[in-house]
C-alpha cells in the first residue's frame, strides 16, 4: 500500500477535480435531493426573486458533494466512506455554465488510536480563478494501511 502512503505525505497534492455545472446537473442534484418545486437553484425567476441574481446557483451542497468526491477520489471509497470528512465555506456563487476545479494539498498527519488522521486543505475556483469555496477534509487511514512513521 506504498501508494497510499504517498499520498498521505504533507504536501502531497489531492486532485484536480473538474466539474461542468450545467442547469440539468443542478436540476437533478436538486432532485436526488427530494427538492421539488421551483426554487433559486431550478427557476430563474424564483432565483431573481429570491436572491437577487440573473439567474439561477448551485447549491452548496452540490460543491460539498464535489469536495466529497474529490478525497474519497485520492484516499479510495474503502477509507474515505469510514473515516472522511468535509467543510466547506460557499465565497461566490457557483452558477450553470461555469467550470469549477477542486484542489486540495495535504496539510498533516496525527497519529491517533486507530491510524492517522490525514487532514486536507481544500479549494474551489471558477473558471476565472476566482476562489468559489475553502475548506478541510480529513480521513483517518488504518494503521494497517501505512508505514510505521507515518
Amino acid at each position: 500500500m506504498g501508494k497510499l502512503t504517498d499520498k498521505c505525505e504533507v504536501g502531497a497534492e489531492v486532485g484536480p477535480l473538474v466539474k461542468q455545472v450545467t442547469q440539468e446537473a443542478i436540476n437533478l442534484f436538486e432532485g436526488s435531493a427530494g427538492q421539488t418545486g421551483p426554487s433559486q437553484f431550478t427557476d430563474d425567476e424564483t432565483a431573481r426573486e429570491t436572491l437577487g441574481t440573473e439567474g439561477t446557483v448551485a447549491s452548496g451542497r452540490m460543491s460539498l458533494t464535489f469536495a466529497i468526491e474529490l478525497l474519497r477520489r485520492h484516499f479510495g471509497a474503502e477509507v474515505f466512506n469510514h473515516t472522511g470528512v468535509v467543510d466547506l465555506r460557499f465565497l461566490r456563487p457557483v452558477r450553470p455554465g461555469h467550470t469549477i476545479t477542486l484542489k486540495g494539498t495535504v496539510t498533516g498527519v496525527e497519529r491517533e488510536p486507530n491510524g492517522s488522521r490525514v487532514s486536507v486543505e481544500i479549494q474551489v475556483t471558477n473558471q476565472d480563478g476566482n476562489v468559489a469555496g475553502a475548506g478541510t477534509g480529513s480521513v483517518i487511514i488504518p494503521n494497517a494501511y501505512l508505514s510505521p512513521e507515518l
